[in-house]
């Protein structure tokens, strides 16, 4: 796995159990004993932490190493990358909801209470 993308995926799942908990980095900061600006480096994957540090963020959120555990992506072929996207969007057209019907779109919006004064202002200036 992408050493880059493992970071921003540790930090990111490390900001979302701070946010669910209400905390601020403040907060983190005072519990753990790590710097703010240190928190905010790691929650951004700019930084590759060291154990230590983990464990102490994790402490400080009530949290553990289990709470941080990266799933590591599966490889699928070209092939099937482009089927999925084709059926989505196939599925997106099917709903009405698909850039290239903005008619439609807009129609949908309006049946759901939607304003699309705006929006329709725009589709017949260009």
């Amino acid at each position: 796995m992408n050493a880059s993308l493992l970071l921003y995926q540790t930090g990111s799942l490390l900001r979302v159990r701070r946010e669910e908990l209400r905390l601020t980095l403040a907060d983190v900061s005072r519990r753990s004993g790590v710097t703010i600006a240190q928190l905010s480096r790691i929650e951004n994957g700019l930084v590759d932490p060291r154990y230590s540090t983990l464990v102490r963020i994790l402490e400080a959120t009530g949290g553990s190493l289990d709470d941080i555990v990266v799933e590591p992506l599966r490889e699928i072929s070209l092939s099937d990358a482009l089927h999925r996207r084709d059926i989505g969007r196939a599925k997106i057209e099917r709903s009405g909801l698909g850039e290239s019907d903005v008619g439609a779109r807009l129609g949908h919006q309006d049946r759901q209470g939607g304003d699309t004064t705006a929006e329709r202002a725009r589709v017949d200036a260009t």
